[in-house]
């Protein structure tokens, strides 16, 4: 007996390592993705103080990221990252300005990030863009501002070209305001209107001014009767006791959806995508709403008091395909009626 030992070793060794062998490989852990953190740049034409309140919200709810913030009006906004865009570097991660046009041109320059926002869905379809290279953060409307001692009240755009308002009517220059660049190549575009409408309001006296916040200024002291502005600006300026009011226009508004979009030369896209996605959530949007009086881009988040939500605002179409296509000849047909 003694001597069949070796062999019954071996058929022991051989059942060991046969069963090793087969059995199940140990789940790996897995490994913990670490939560976008770092420094963030947006270059945007949302007004300074809303901005401010929106980088403190943002970061006290991800304070792993920090929101570098450069701030002017769209005009010198796009003049900033043309510049950079010709030096070979792009500094800001993030663009928020006021209208569509000027991202169909950075898109067709290639310098946009394609992704998918995880909110993308609550948006309209025409808030979003269909190659998915941005979405509307807010809503802005171009509408008919007025001092609201006057009579007799503006009901729309034609009202501007009352002779009872000669030399009393503000708008701000599409040179420096995307949201007048919108404006004035919706309007030129409608049969309705034309240039002839801009030069008709020119011969009735209108003046350009370098913001819409200049138009509200000087149609709360009385300088201005009527202008073509900003609706968010105007509850603004009226809730804090401001004797202005708006109208929207009989013949339908401007709606502008103001874009977010991310650079694909960012070198923080995750972090990026975190701000866009704070943006268009349903918090965000209250937040928006509560802080600056936008309308917003979200029908599960209930616009300012007294105001319309966007489904309820009668609009005028705009093509914003065809406002990039000409935004300089939109710019120079202006300047030749208006003036530098």
């Amino acid at each position: 007996m003694k001597a069949h030992r070796p062999l019954t070793m071996v058929l022991i060794m051989t059942a060991v390592l046969v069963v090793t062998s087969c059995a199940p490989a140990a789940t790996p852990t897995p490994t913990a993705v670490p939560k976008p953190s770092g420094k963030i740049t947006i270059y945007t034409s949302v007004p300074e103080k809303i901005m401010d309140t929106i980088k403190a919200d943002f970061e006290a709810k991800f304070p792993e990221i920090t929101l570098d913030v450069f701030r002017a009006g769209t005009g010198k906004v796009m003049a900033k990252l043309a510049a950079e865009m010709e030096a070979g570097t792009i500094i800001a991660d993030l663009l928020w300005v006021a209208e569509p046009s000027s991202y169909e041109t950075l898109k067709d320059k290639g310098v946009l990030l394609q992704f998918t926002p995880a909110e993308a869905e609550a948006l309209p379809a025409e808030f979003r863009d269909p190659d998915g290279y941005y979405y509307a953060g807010r809503l802005i409307n171009m509408v008919v501002g007025y001092n609201a001692e006057i009579e007799p009240k503006p009901t729309g755009w034609k009202d501007l070209l009352n002779p009872a308002y000669k030399g009393k009517i503000g708008l701000a220059t599409p040179v420096k305001s995307g949201a007048a660049l919108a404006t004035l190549g919706a309007l030129t575009a409608s049969e309705d209107f034309g240039w002839k409408f801009y030069e008709d309001l020119a011969a009735n006296g209108a003046m350009q001014l370098k913001s819409n916040s200049m138009v509200v200024e000087q149609l709360a002291t009385g300088e201005l009767m009527v202008g073509i502005v900003l609706d968010y600006k105007i509850r603004k300026a009226k809730a804090k006791g401001s004797p202005v009011d708006y109208v929207w226009p009989v013949e339908g508004a401007i709606l502008i959806p103001s874009p977010v979009a991310i650079f694909n030369t960012s070198n923080n896209p995750e972090a990026a995508k975190v701000f866009v996605d704070y943006v268009l959530s349903k918090d965000g949007q209250k937040t928006l709403v509560e802080l600056g009086n936008f309308i917003p881009v979200r029908t599960d988040v209930d616009p300012p008091p007294d105001t319309p939500g966007m489904a309820e605002i009668k609009s005028i179409p705009v093509n914003w395909v065809s406002i990039k296509e000409k935004t300089e000849e939109l710019k120079d047909k202006f300047v030749a009626i208006y003036g530098e």
